[in-house]
């Protein structure tokens, strides 16, 4: 990757990236194409596998319980080991997955065949897109961490043809049973004092 600036009489300066360097840095926004250091950036993330259904099982709700909704109504999952080398089963997004999250995320990625592109939406104001991640071919990788909120993401690929492999996204929201232990672990931690 090359950069090139100008200085003030005009003249260009250029300087070489070398091909070690996987992230980009874009405002407050790193992107990732080296799923182990997005891994290391993110911490922590839920994943949504697409193991589990029926080829064809369209995909929308099954991942509340995650924070995560498919609300595009296009979703569906494929099943294919050649196309989905993680686990077998995948995600047919057609043109657009479209995500809507129940919590303020910070991170997300994807394992994906193909390319795809990420954009990024907070109480309803797009403010970020991806550049274009991906080759070709299968066992992609591309993967974002923000300093700033999003509430939804659209993936979506320029020939229109989205498919995922898995889906990572986070901080992990706790699970409806969980809220009483965080409420009580909170509480616990108000009541100490310190000598």
């Amino acid at each position: 990757m090359m950069i090139a600036t100008h200085n003030a009489a005009g003249m260009s300066l250029t300087t070489v990236l070398t091909a070690v360097c996987t992230s980009i840095v874009l405002a407050d926004i790193v992107e990732y194409r080296d799923k182990e250091e997005w891994e290391a950036a993110a911490s922590s993330w839920s994943t949504a596998d697409f193991t589990g259904f029926a080829m064809g099982t369209p995909i929308d709700e099954q991942y509340a319980y995650l924070g995560v909704h498919f609300v595009d109504g296009y979703d569906f999952v494929v099943l294919g080991w050649e196309t989905f080398p993680n686990d077998g089963a995948g995600l047919d997004g057609n043109e657009i997955v479209d995500l809507v999250f129940d919590a303020p995320m910070y991170w997300i990625a994807a394992d994906f065949p193909g390319g795809l592109t990420i954009d990024l939406h907070y109480h309803g104001e797009s403010f970020y897109q991806s550049s274009y991640f991906g080759p070709g071919g299968v066992g992609n990788f591309g993967g974002l961490v923000s300093t700033e909120p999003f509430d939804r993401a659209v993936i979506w690929d320029y020939d229109e043809q989205v498919n995922l492999d898995d889906l990572h996204f986070g901080p992990p929201i706790p699970a409806p049973s969980a809220l009483p232990l965080v409420g009580a672990a909170l509480l616990t931690a108000r009541r100490r004092r310190t000598p």
